[in-house]
């Protein structure tokens, strides 16, 4: 068998992410939006009478990122509304016997944001990691808790 730096270089990962998706029971929050290859949970919480959105990411993607944090943008019909992750580090967590991860990020927000986010139709979400940028489009069945 000869050396191949294609060998080398090919995807290790030939899941079938959505199948491999379906199989995660997941608890932690209210699936808000999905793509090809993940999916996005979204909850407004309150800490100290401020509003945060915690958001979940479950699936293929996978991140590290130390000192600038990421944002979410939330894409409105006709404006959009970009917020700061709480914090600057966002790490993914590998989910036990699968190829799929796990990555938390929470997101700062006022009165104003929230409740636009609630009663406006959102077409899409994106998130912006450094260079890579993950798109979004909500799920039908997401409710907003008030």
């Amino acid at each position: 068998m000869a050396f191949s730096f294609s060998n080398i270089l090919k995807s290790k990962s030939n899941v079938q992410s959505p199948k491999e998706i379906q199989k995660i029971k997941f608890d932690g929050g209210t699936k808000y939006a999905e793509n090809k290859t993940d999916d996005v949970y979204l909850d407004f919480e309150e800490l100290g009478g401020f509003p945060f959105i915690k958001t979940i990411i479950i699936g293929l993607f996978s991140t590290k990122i130390k000192r600038i944090g990421c944002t979410l943008t939330f894409i409105f019909e006709n404006d959009t509304l970009t917020l700061n992750s709480d914090n600057t580090d966002v790490e993914s967590n590998q989910i036990k016997n699968t190829p799929l991860y796990f990555t938390e990020i929470d997101f700062e927000l006022n009165d104003d944001e929230a409740e636009k986010i609630k009663t406006q139709k959102v077409i899409e979400i994106q998130y912006n990691f450094k260079n890579k940028i993950l798109s979004f489009n909500p799920v039908a069945s997401y409710k907003v808790c008030k």
